[in-house]
């Protein structure tokens, strides 16, 4: 009897699953034609800002900064931009701000940040930002601020946070970097 409801059951398993994976969904790509005239510079840009704006509700907004915010003998951090991320259907939003790290020890650090504020208002409970960089290596950092209870602080003027830099063995402090990139 046991060996007949084994049987049974996985059946049941069997044909439900097969059953869930016979459906598939594609999606359309639609191909870019560049001109001779502009390379095909305007045409990518019409096609990213189309990708900031999708079907979903989701939408995008891209601050281009391109300032180095820490060189030392430890690291140096370039802030590429901030992303204003906004998605109308679950009603969230968040800022992502792209760091690019460079490691200029031969020892793997830690890079965090600390301390951060928008327009004057702290923020530091709902950022998102520790990377690991082995020696001499790089690495594209993301550091994401989103607020799960209410609404998200307006970035109009700046922000504010510490770079710290540390030891991955021995976690002890290697730098401190001070940063506040007005907009």
């Amino acid at each position: 009897m046991k060996k007949i409801t084994i049987l049974v059951m996985s059946l049941l398993v069997i044909i439900g699953l097969a059953a869930c994976g016979g459906e598939t969904e594609g999606k359309e790509v639609s191909s870019v034609e560049s001109s001779d005239k502009n390379d095909g510079k305007e045409v990518e840009k019409e096609a990213a800002e189309e990708e900031n704006e999708d079907s979903k509700g989701e939408k995008s907004k891209v601050e281009e900064v391109g300032k180095v915010i820490a060189d030392d003998d430890y690291i140096k951090a370039t802030l590429v931009n901030v992303e204003h991320n906004v998605d109308d259907t679950f009603d969230e939003e968040k800022y992502v701000i792209n760091i690019d790290l460079e490691n200029k020890t031969g020892n793997k650090i830690i890079v965090q940040a600390r301390d951060v504020s928008i327009d004057g208002t702290m923020v530091d409970d709902m950022v998102f930002f520790s990377e690991e960089i082995a020696g001499d290596k790089n690495a594209n950092g993301k550091m994401e601020i989103q607020n799960y209870d209410g609404d998200l602080p307006t970035m109009d003027d700046n922000i504010e946070f510490v770079l710290l830099v540390a030891d991955d063995e021995s976690f002890e402090d290697l730098a401190e970097h001070n940063v506040k990139v007005d907009f």
